[in-house]
């Protein structure tokens, strides 16, 4: 399957380390003003969209394709990693 490939993996490594960049810079200052936490938001939301297509790929692969279990991992790190830039925002949620 195409979910192991280098280049959905680096899409998504990609995707979550620039995430992480509005982050730090809305806490750099100790300050999360409004504009800081919705542009966060619209990143995280974006992320937790590619993480829940992913999941369902998998759902739909899987009785039909027989999904092993080295992909089925792939898709569940993949997903806990995209997943993590939920709490990313609810921690700037909770600073604001």
């Amino acid at each position: 399957p195409d979910v192991s490939g280098i280049g959905v993996r680096t899409s998504i490594y990609a995707q979550n380390i620039l995430t992480f960049i509005p982050a730090f810079y809305a806490l750099w200052d100790g300050v999360v003003t409004h504009k800081e936490l919705h542009s966060v938001k619209k990143h995280s939301t974006t992320i937790l969209l590619t993480a829940f297509a992913i999941l369902v790929s998998a759902y739909v692969w899987a009785p039909t394709k027989h999904l092993t279990n080295y992909h089925t991992l792939i898709v569940l790190h993949l997903s806990w990693m995209n997943n993590t830039n939920a709490l990313v925002y609810s921690l700037l949620y909770v600073h604001h």
